[in-house]
């Protein structure tokens, strides 16, 4: 007996990226989904400070809140999870 639970959302999505010069840019990202068809409503919100470090390496500075509520035949799940992420993207 598995104690996991998955399911699948349609999404619809949207990012806006802005260079600010001098390897520094700025990304927004949101999305929302679920419209029943797994979760009741997800959604989430991402900004992002982002610096290009040299050729291929990228830093990034976020915050991001992800919100979704699920209703389902063995479990139901309301949560909003919040915070910074700090990463970085490497290219080859």
């Amino acid at each position: 007996m598995s104690s996991g639970l998955g399911w699948a959302d349609p999404l619809i999505g949207v990012r806006y990226r802005r260079d600010l010069g001098n390897g520094l840019s700025l990304t927004a990202y949101a999305d929302v989904g679920g419209f029943g068809a797994g979760a009741h409503i997800d959604w989430q919100l991402l900004g992002t400070i982002d610096y290009a470090l040299k050729p291929g390496l990228d830093l990034h500075a976020s915050f991001r809140s992800l919100n979704f509520n699920y209703t389902g035949v063995h479990a139901g799940f309301d949560v909003h999870m919040y915070g910074p992420i700090v990463s970085a993207t490497f290219r080859f």
